[in-house]
């Protein structure tokens, strides 16, 4: 067999196994998985990087400055000093994580990101088959989650209307890989790849959703549609200019956000926003004003891993799952901008590219950061199914760009 089958193959299949084990260690029973994760990123790591050409990533250059150098400074003048060492550590794993989106992105590029959807689809099926014959428990009455759902009626006595996990700590990360198995199964659908497995998938996906009654898949998937028909424009320069007013929405949006939960103002449209995120609002502002007693809201308190700040910081009284006040919280209000002003001029990058999977994906990366800590986060798993997409799409496009300069200037 050709050797460069064989690597693919072994690519697909190791990718395979960290998918499943970082959905398992998300579980009551995560059986070593956390160790088994952090190998197998080292093998994908090891296997790929030498193939990676590194001129094309420049602009991680800016993440590393802000996420790494910058905090490391401010360390050693002793402007960060709460639980340096978790910092430290986080940086680690964060360079790690970086890294391994960026071997990942180089090789599908030159692969086949089709190829990268089908193992996250095949993966994440048999991760949910395998919990549900588990833990089991799936309810089958849809219609009843479903107003349940709706009317935010989910932590009931009633042990129907309680909300169920199928086996991880959280509800809400059966959410996150169903929507994303909900994502791929559409994706190859829309393509005419894997028709029989994506018409199941959805369907289980679906169910899996409901059970979890998320209310976030139902916003993210109206939002995928949206963009989905905006694929479809024909005329490239309309589209293009339809892609930017999305991206200038997306950053009004961040400001106007960030925003209320600095200042806290409690007026109507505050409410209506802290109601919609699911309170995530009110928790940031709480987040600040603690922030503000033992910091500076323009430095922060450091990078630290998002599941430490609830747990140890704040007692699980504060939860932080809005990427924007993570960032302000950890790497202060300057640092918070500077990680948004990179990642969108990524977006435009992306839109300039033309690429409408591009665009989805990172439409759905940004939406998904509004409800959940994702936006640059190691070991998240929206970060490494999404930025993959987007640092392949971006690279391609630096390709080209790069070629097409050098054809204008022979000329």
């Amino acid at each position: 067999m050709d050797y460069h089958i064989q690597l693919n193959r072994y690519i697909d299949f190791t990718l395979g196994i960290l998918i499943f084990v970082t959905g398992l260690s998300y579980t009551e029973h995560p059986l070593g998985s956390s160790v088994i994760r952090l190998v197998m990123v080292a093998i994908l790591i090891l296997a790929l990087i030498r193939h990676v050409n590194f001129n094309q990533y420049k602009f991680v250059i800016y993440l590393i400055m802000i996420e790494i150098v910058i905090p490391l400074i401010l360390i050693i003048f002793g402007v960060y000093n709460l639980n340096t060492s978790q910092s430290l550590m986080y940086m680690v794993i964060f360079s790690l994580y970086l890294l391994l989106d960026i071997c990942l992105a180089d090789f599908y590029r030159r692969i086949s990101l089709h190829r990268f959807i089908n193992v996250w689809q095949v993966s994440i099926t048999i991760l949910l088959a395998f919990l549900a014959i588990i833990y089991r428990g799936i309810n089958l009455n849809l219609k009843y989650l479903f107003s349940l759902t709706i009317s935010n009626q989910r932590y009931g006595d009633f042990l129907l209307a309680q909300r169920y996990g199928m086996g991880f700590k959280n509800v809400n990360t059966l959410a996150l890989f169903s929507t994303i198995l909900l994502v791929c199964s559409l994706y190859n659908l829309i393509n005419r790849r894997l028709l029989i497995l994506s018409f199941v998938d959805i369907v289980m996906s679906s169910i899996f959703i409901l059970n979890a009654e998320s209310r976030t898949p139902f916003v993210l998937i109206i939002i995928l549609i949206f963009c989905y028909f905006i694929s479809l424009i024909r005329r490239k320069k309309i589209k293009f200019y339809v892609k930017n007013i999305i991206l200038c929405l997306e950053t009004l949006f961040a400001s106007i956000f960030t925003y209320m939960f600095i200042t806290g103002n409690t007026s109507n449209f505050y409410s209506v926003i802290d109601n919609f995120s699911s309170r995530r609002l009110s928790y940031g502002t709480s987040a600040i004003s603690y922030l503000r007693s033992v910091g500076n809201i323009f430095w922060g308190v450091g990078p630290l891993n998002s599941s430490f700040i609830p747990e140890k910081i704040f007692g699980n009284t504060i939860t932080l799952d809005n990427s924007l006040e993570y960032y302000v919280f950890t790497v202060g209000l300057l640092g918070c901008v500077l990680i948004f002003v990179c990642l969108l001029l990524i977006f435009f990058k992306i839109n300039k590219s033309g690429s409408d999977l591009g665009f989805i994906i990172s439409t759905f990366y940004f939406t998904y950061s509004i409800f959940e800590n994702t936006i640059f986060l190691p070991v998240s798993v929206v970060s490494l199914f999404c930025l993959t997409i987007i640092f392949s799409v971006l690279e391609d496009y630096n390709a080209r760009k790069i070629i097409d300069d050098s054809y204008n200037y022979l000329q």
